[in-house]
């Protein structure tokens, strides 16, 4: 259910800014008009997802299907607010069913798809600025197409690094189950016979016991501290952002961007301002807007990129030879291409090197878990045989 942000004069004559839930704008004055309030202004603040109380982006695979069937409805020449009518009418998913009678009202009062989508806060922002170039660029059709393989692309990757890591994860929460057990029950029973004997402890066994006690004493109150703030974390709709990862990122926002502004050449948007109309995919702030101005003041893309300094080489080479061949489209498509390509190989790597070094650590670990613990019970027989 939208929540919208209302500027209205009281019963008295002053002046409120109220918060208020409503199925759409009608609803909403209605309401306010029994309580005595005249709006001023009426302006969409989000959508809220059924059962939640606050925004929720929806699924990739709900993302897809959106901008599939969206686009497919739009080629077969039906209006905007009968094709989202038509999805609300075809799912039986409440929230989605929520969303897209949003969204239906929101374009049907003026606002473009792209002002609808950024209001409901339940679409990822690189799609809505494709939606955002698309809709300006009047090449909506294709840019919807576009994000559909885009889309299925990263959801495939997914599932590809989600099979891969399955064994590793369970083989790790295994392990830490096992090693948990070990130090916080069996290593104080063995160190309590091990110290009524008054034998010295090795370095490594004190250090074991360390390590016992503050698992024993301190591993509920982490437990709580961390899954608090990362509920907290995730409710201000931040992302946890795996270092290994960051490259792979890289060159999927790289391959989003070139690919989008392929398509709006292809639709006969001048350069300048396909940059700047994807300037809210990309994830450094500015770059895209230092590039269009590059490119006004007279610099060739290549060009401008190679002043821009965050591009490889190769990104710059190739389009260097599709400005040369006058097929600055398909080169760029080329780019986007390698780019994704490049992504899924860097994912794929890190998610094959996850089993050998869980392996690797959680071998480590129980050795050194059993090395403590064998070490006092050896020095104990060698006394026993003097």
């Amino acid at each position: 259910m939208p929540l919208f942000k209302v500027t209205a004069y009281d019963a008295k004559g002053n002046k409120k800014s109220l918060r208020r839930d409503a199925s759409g704008e009608d609803e909403l004055l209605k309401s306010l008009a029994l309580e005595g309030y005249v709006p001023i202004s009426l302006e969409i603040e989000r959508v809220e997802s059924v059962g939640t109380g606050r925004a929720k982006k929806i699924s990739l695979e709900d993302q897809h299907l959106f901008c599939g069937m969206l686009g497919a409805f739009l080629e077969s020449g039906l209006s905007l607010t009968e094709i989202l009518g038509l999805l609300g009418r075809q799912t039986k998913n409440k929230g989605l069913i929520s969303l897209y009678s949003f969204l239906k009202e929101s374009v049907e009062s003026g606002r473009s798809l792209a002002q609808s989508m950024r209001s409901s806060g339940s679409f990822r922002d690189s799609l809505v600025g494709m939606v955002e170039a698309g809709e300006r660029s009047s090449a909506l059709p294709e840019v919807l197409a576009k994000a559909s393989e885009l889309l299925q692309s990263e959801i495939s990757v997914r599932r590809r690094i989600q099979a891969a890591l399955t064994y590793p994860i369970l083989m790790l929460i295994v392990g830490a189950g096992v090693i948990t057990f070990l130090v916080v029950y069996v290593v104080p029973q063995m160190t309590e016979i091990i110290i009524q004997s008054g034998e010295t402890l090795p370095l490594a066994t004190r250090a074991l016991i360390a390590v016992s006690n503050a698992i024993k004493y301190g591993g509920i109150p982490f437990l709580i501290v961390a899954l608090s703030a990362f509920l907290y974390i995730k409710r201000k709709g931040k992302k946890f952002n795996v270092p290994f990862f960051s490259e792979a990122r890289n060159l999927i926002t790289l391959s989003l961007i070139f690919s989008q502004v392929s398509t709006l050449l292809k639709s006969g948007v001048a350069l300048v301002q396909a940059l700047e109309m994807t300037e809210s995919m990309d994830s450094r702030k500015g770059r895209m807007r230092f590039l269009s101005e590059e490119v006004r003041k007279g610099y060739r893309f290549s060009q401008s990129l190679e002043r821009e300094g965050s591009y490889t080489e190769d990104v710059i080479a190739i389009v260097r030879i599709g400005e040369a061949g006058g097929n600055l489209p398909g080169c760029l498509d080329r780019v986007a291409a390698n780019s994704w390509d490049f992504a899924q190989a860097s994912m794929q790597k890190w998610s094959s090197l996850a089993e050998p070094l869980i392996i690797i650590i959680m071998g480590v670990v129980i050795g050194f878990v059993v090395l403590a613990v064998l070490l006092p019970i050896f020095n104990m027989s060698d006394l026993a045989q003097l």
